[in-house]
């Protein structure tokens, strides 16, 4: 069993379903959404999609890392926990863009943030993310970064993509992916997010018998200690 849980897009998610495919593995499409504080708090959200009957043996894993999981479907290979996700990663990231410059302006024009946030209070502009980001901003709380940049233009670019593919202007996440690529590493991104974890896998299997060992992973639920091979499991 294996289970996919990094924004990978649509048409990797199929390659690595294949994967699965090659080796005997049952495959989840399982992306998580949130952040590094979500992560270590073990509160992300697992978007998932894969067979009905598994699900009781992959349950706990997500339960471990997430407070919530949303099933998409039952097809890991058809992506539709991907296609949420990218449609999820679209608004944060637009949203995120927004929050940035809101405030930039509100600097560049003289204008205190408080007062354009007492404007929108308690209407339908106002949200709860946008206060949260903001907060951090203007609290200069922005170390450690709670998600790189050059993943967010990885994600952002998999969003603009995703939109060519189907026929879908995308022109804020097109401007989102060009505004975070000064702050890549050289070279990032330009090989197509994620093509180089489907070589290595490959490369991996070429070197064992039965599945590849790059596909075992161990999950540890905050403040549990894991086990050392052997070991009982508590009571």
């Amino acid at each position: 069993m294996w289970a996919q849980c990094t924004t990978a897009g649509i048409e990797l998610v199929a390659d690595l379903a294949g994967f699965a495919r090659e080796h005997g593995l049952v495959f989840y499409d399982a992306p998580v959404l949130g952040t590094r504080r979500p992560a270590e708090a073990g509160r992300l959200t697992v978007l998932a999609a894969g067979p009905e009957d598994g699900r009781e043996t992959i349950t706990p894993v997500f339960d471990a890392v997430g407070a919530r999981t949303v099933w998409t479907g039952e097809d890991g290979a058809a992506g539709s926990a991907s296609r949420l996700k990218l449609v999820a990663n679209s608004w944060a990231l637009a949203v995120t863009a927004a929050t940035g410059e809101v405030l930039a302006l509100a600097k560049g024009l003289g204008v205190d943030p408080q007062s354009f946030f007492d404007l929108i209070g308690g209407g339908p502009l106002d949200m709860g993310y946008l206060r949260a980001k903001s907060a951090l901003v203007l609290d200069g709380q922005l170390t450690p970064a709670s998600f790189a940049v050059a993943t967010a233009e990885k994600d952002a670019r998999l969003v603009v993509r995703a939109g060519e593919r189907s026929g879908v202007r995308l022109d804020v996440a097109v401007a989102v992916a060009e505004r975070f690529a000064p702050g890549r590493r050289p070279g990032a991104c330009r090989r197509g997010p994620g093509r180089g974890l489907l070589r290595r896998l490959r490369r991996a299997a070429g070197r064992a018998a039965g599945p590849p060992p790059g596909l075992h992973v161990t999950f540890r639920a905050p403040g549990r200690t894991p086990r050392k091979k052997g070991e009982e499991a508590p009571e």
